[in-house]
């Protein structure tokens, strides 16, 4: 686990209110259209895919505000043929560990998070995100991802 201050990130990105229950209907589709427009519009792609977390406390009726973004090379250009925008996400001062392993295992990577937090820095800002360093759909075990738990 490390803490650690991210610099802001230019992304191209999906935003929507959701819950944790009715996360699978955005998963290998959100992705795949911002590549596909990222590219379509000339973005030079920078990075992995982040899913951010705004207000999901763990119940998973709770709704929060996801954002799925893909780091790009900042640009002047303005979008108008896509349903996805320009943003910087800002800078975020977290707990970070890396998660090797399926996401059904999540949970335990958060709970240890959460644990650590609640020793050295009590002060959660209610902000997730996680990056998904390696997905690997046919065998899960090998994904990696990056957990980072926002402090204030």
């Amino acid at each position: 686990m490390q803490l650690k201050t991210i610099a802001p990130i230019h992304v191209f990105s999906f935003e929507t209110v959701t819950t944790l229950r009715d996360l699978s209907r955005f998963v290998r589709v959100v992705v795949r259209q911002l590549y596909k427009d990222a590219i379509q519009n000339d973005l030079e792609i920078t990075g992995p895919v982040y899913w951010v977390y705004k207000g999901a406390d763990g119940n998973p009726d709770t709704p929060f505000t996801l954002t799925i973004a893909l780091p790009v090379s900042q640009t002047e250009e303005t979008i108008t043929n896509s349903d996805f925008k320009l943003q910087t996400l800002p800078a975020f001062r977290c707990m970070s560990c890396i998660h090797e392993g399926e996401w059904s295992k999540l949970g335990d990577t958060y709970g240890g998070i959460i644990s650590e937090i609640l020793v050295k820095e009590p002060a959660m800002n209610g902000e997730n995100r996680e990056i998904y360093i390696n997905m690997d759909f046919d065998h899960p075990e090998r994904n990696i991802t990056e957990v980072q738990i926002g402090l204030i």
